[in-house]
């Protein structure tokens, strides 16, 4: 449990790094480091885009995921095998911690600003509904990345 929180007090500085730099000319790499928007590699999809801005999805070590769900998308319920903390950043977040997808009755509103904790094989999905458009969350987390299906059907 320590271990991870200060994975996730860590992360959560080096992402905070540029904000409190401003007034510098310079950052020194050896001591933090920051993307500016511009920077960061987003991958485009139709349910959400993705971008990975810390670390690597496949391998071993602290990672930081940027997922902007877009309207009427969602997960399907699934676990993991490492916790995940995310953050939303913008808009609204829809998250169930049910094994029956159905986004409509299952699904709890996060507003900006709101903290999430997926728990070690927590079953959830998540998402965006049409009526509150993308919804843009970071998620800090131990990787590899490992989803496994926990869907009742």
């Amino acid at each position: 449990m320590f271990r991870t929180l200060t994975l996730a007090s860590g992360l959560m500085a080096a992402a905070l790094a540029p904000v409190f730099a401003q007034d510098t000319a310079a950052i020194n790499p050896s001591r933090a480091v920051g993307l500016t928007p511009d920077k960061i590699e987003w991958q485009k999809g139709e349910a959400s885009d993705q971008a990975w801005p810390i670390g690597n999805k496949d391998q071993p070590g602290a990672c930081m995921e940027l997922i902007k769900w877009h309207p009427g998308h969602f997960s399907h319920p699934h676990f993991h095998e490492h916790a995940r903390y995310a953050v939303v950043l913008d808009g609204t977040w829809w998250v169930s911690t049910s094994n029956t997808y159905d986004p409509d009755h299952n699904t709890v509103p996060f507003p900006k600003g709101s903290v999430v904790t997926d728990l070690v094989g927590g079953t959830h999905y998540d998402g965006a509904k049409p009526e509150t458009g993308d919804a843009t969350i970071a998620i800090f987390m131990d990787c590899p990345l490992t989803s496994v299906s926990a869907e009742k059907k």
